[in-house]
């Protein structure tokens, strides 16, 4: 009988020494777990916890505490345990000292519901993750923030929030101190997406990302090919995407080897005259691909869809109008439809720049070519958005930002505006009122 109740009174079983076995092959490397944990690279913390812990058998607090460590750190890169061994690492762990917050993170990762009450603002940040919402997550963050200002992981969702709102300043200027190329690259799309193109090259640079600063090179500059090239001479999938799309903006036939099978690619090898891929856009998600077939089929009516749910997107009235006009259609409807629109508006709705697939290939028509075949073209509609910023731009410099930061908290979408207060110039658009 007493053997019995110590049976079933002893806890899970201990997983350790079994994975202490298995990873005892591991190749050395040289990587410090702590730091990588802080800066959010948990691929590298994964690899050092588990060397640390395949040659660490004995038991001890620092070596419970590794555990505990790598079971949060499995539960924010689910490459690093299976599901069978995390879960057995977390069944082991539950009810033990300073595993809490570890065996909290692991469940919502797996789905179960987590109280975030008692868990570490860090953890409470990635339970807050699992859900749909927004804000509770940049809550969660700057909760983290305030304990911890130099925390990567929530410097980074916060600098995306910053951005996502069209507070494009905001972004760039918030924690000044913290340096990871995941940041780094966050700020540089930032300054890119404000028009401030050299600052934003210099930052890609710094990290290292130089595709990055390459695809602002050639979509933003045309006299510095050479660098461009050399920038691109790689012999990996993004590069050769970017070669592809470098030779398109230049009037060249794109090259199509080394491309992989990316959505991207696809947009590519449609311009690039394939008519399997122009068939293909079709079941591809995104505006690009619906906009890019549009233009390949010589349709308008998809266009006009895109219309009928969003008036004043400016990249699609460009399509709608330049694909008319290459088509010979009549254009007295659209050009109706185009004059009770606020040309103000349309200028702010500029699209933020996705450098791998580019709106200036896509859509081929400047606003500056449109005028040029139409001369009558012109929005001379008002509305609320076009007035407010009228208005807004028309106040005195000490009300003015203020103004203009209530327009971009009710409309995140006007990312010309975006662009305005963070210092680039405002985009070009039909003719109208100014």
């Amino acid at each position: 009988m007493l053997l019995l109740l110590v049976a079933c009174s002893a806890g899970p079983p201990d997983p350790r020494p079994g994975l202490r076995a298995r990873w005892a092959g591991l190749r050395s490397v040289k990587l410090d777990a702590a730091q990588a944990f802080r800066d959010a690279r948990y691929g590298e913390a994964c690899a050092a916890l588990k060397l640390s812990l395949a040659g660490a058998p004995g038991a001890s607090p620092a070596e419970e505490a590794g555990w505990a460590r790598l079971l949060t750190v499995a539960a924010r890169d689910p490459a690093c345990l299976d599901g069978v061994d995390g879960d057995a690492i977390a069944e082991w762990g539950a009810g033990r000292k300073g595993w809490t917050d570890a065996v909290g993170e692991w469940r919502a990762g797996r789905g179960l519901y987590v109280d975030p009450v008692g868990l570490a603002p860090d953890s409470r940040l990635s339970v807050a993750l699992r859900g749909d919402s927004r804000a509770p997550v940049v809550d969660a963050a700057l909760l983290v923030l305030a304990e911890d200002p130099q925390n990567a992981r929530a410097c980074s969702l916060l600098v995306q929030d910053d951005i996502d709102r069209g507070e494009l300043l905001l972004g760039l200027g918030r924690c000044p101190d913290v340096h990871t190329s995941a940041l780094v690259r966050l700020r540089a799309a930032a300054l890119d997406e404000a028009g401030r193109f050299e600052e934003a090259v210099a930052a890609y640079d710094t990290a290292g990302f130089t595709l990055h600063s390459a695809a602002v090179l050639y979509q933003e500059r045309a006299d510095l090919d050479d660098e461009v090239a050399r920038r691109l001479d790689e012999p990996v999938p993004p590069a050769a995407l970017h070669r592809a799309w470098f030779d398109l903006l230049r009037g060249r036939s794109p090259r199509l080897t080394g491309l992989d099978e990316s959505h991207e690619a696809l947009l590519v090898r449609a311009l690039a005259g394939d008519t399997d891929s122009v068939a293909a856009l079709q079941g591809v998600p995104g505006v690009e691909a619906k906009v890019l077939h549009a233009r390949l089929t010589g349709s308008v009516e998809p266009l006009d869809a895109l219309l009928a749910a969003d008036p004043d997107n400016d990249v699609v009235w460009r399509a709608r109008l330049g694909v008319a006009l290459e088509q010979g259609f009549d254009l007295e409807e659209s050009l109706g439809r185009l004059a009770a629109r606020d040309p103000d508006h349309l200028r702010l709705r500029h699209p933020t720049p996705r450098r791998e697939a580019p709106w200036s290939a896509i859509v081929p028509w400047t606003w500056e070519r449109l005028r040029s075949r139409l001369p009558a073209l012109a929005a001379v509609g008002e509305d609320d958005v076009g007035r407010n910023w009228r208005r807004a731009v028309a106040q005195p410099e000490s009300e003015r930002s203020a103004a203009l930061a209530e327009l971009q908290t009710a409309h995140p979408e006007l990312r010309g505006l975006a662009r305005f207060r963070a210092g680039g110039s405002i985009l070009d658009g039909p003719a109208g009122l100014r």
